[in-house]
């Protein structure tokens, strides 16, 4: 992330920029600048070890991937039909009139969670 001689030429103000761009607090004392070089020296393993250890962000698990999968194969698979209406709404032409446009709007919906649903399968399908 930052080195230290990236950070021993930066000005107090700018590390507490940095900190603060980042969400970042300084770990003792504020008026030192010390402490906001070592936040940014140390924060992106202090991150990595907390996903490590389940604190914060985290894999979901096995069980829960497996839950999106359940999720996914819910939804079904679009008619012919369905699929070239959902292709025009994407494009945005020709949106039906009512009530058919609410509907129209929710069929679009549905297939991009599913879409969406397809990706953080695969996202998370790697790191089992």
């Amino acid at each position: 992330m930052f080195t230290r001689t990236e950070l021993e030429t930066k000005s107090f103000l700018e590390l507490v920029t940095l900190c603060n761009r980042y969400g970042l607090k300084a770990h003792s004392d504020p008026n030192l600048r010390s402490s906001w070089a070592a936040v940014l020296l140390s924060f992106s393993n202090i991150a990595i070890s907390q996903m490590q250890r389940g604190v914060g962000l985290k894999h979901p698990g096995r069980d829960a991937i497996e839950s999106l999968i359940v999720a996914y194969d819910a939804f079904g698979l679009p008619t012919r039909e369905q699929s070239a209406l959902i292709k025009v709404s994407v494009e945005e032409r020709r949106l039906m009139l009512q009530p058919y446009k609410v509907e129209q709007q929710r069929m679009l919906a549905l297939y991009q969670a599913k879409v969406n649903i397809d990706k953080a399968i695969s996202l998370l399908g790697g790191f089992y």
